[in-house]
């Protein structure tokens, strides 16, 4: 079973309101966190406010990121998510979550075009960034290098930071 193919299993647990049973490596971010999305139906987010980071031009990290563990949070994500039906869940692609998630961090949808490229950030044509490009969820190639160049191609475009 892939990752997303867990994630998903999860989700529709916790939205089932399936409880899980007790962790070994609880608690992996803060006591009294919420683990109903242990694994983070936005991942990779590829937004900075939450606390995720690059890690080696290949990896979305998300050591930093406690934002799907609050309680408020989980609370909120189950409304949302839970006005949804399994399959359409199921179905959709990383641009339908990580819009979700935009809510969330953001107040509001805050992805737009950029050139080809896709964004959450208004990055500068001579900053420095990232383009990813996702198959499904899973991050399949990354490149590095100025806004202005990498917008031009289609993915997901991140300043480095």
């Amino acid at each position: 079973m892939n990752l997303r193919e867990r994630t998903l299993r999860e989700l529709f647990e916790t939205l089932m309101g399936i409880e899980k049973g007790d962790c070994s490596y609880y608690p992996c971010h803060f006591e009294g966190q919420d683990c109903s999305f242990c694994f983070c139906p936005f991942y990779p987010c590829l937004i900075y406010e939450t606390g995720g980071e690059m890690k080696g031009n290949a990896i979305w990290s998300c050591m930093k990121c406690s934002l799907v563990h609050k309680p408020e949070i989980v609370q909120e994500l189950k409304s949302i998510l839970s006005s949804y039906p399994f399959q359409v869940l199921a179905d959709e692609n990383w641009y339908f979550f990580n819009e979700i998630l935009q809510e969330i961090v953001f107040g509001e949808k805050r992805g737009k075009s950029v050139g080809k490229a896709y964004s959450v950030y208004r990055p500068d044509d001579s900053e420095e960034c990232y383009l990813i490009i996702l198959n499904g969820f899973e991050m399949v190639e990354i490149y590095r290098g100025r806004c202005s160049e990498l917008k031009e191609r289609r993915g997901i475009l991140i300043p480095v930071r």
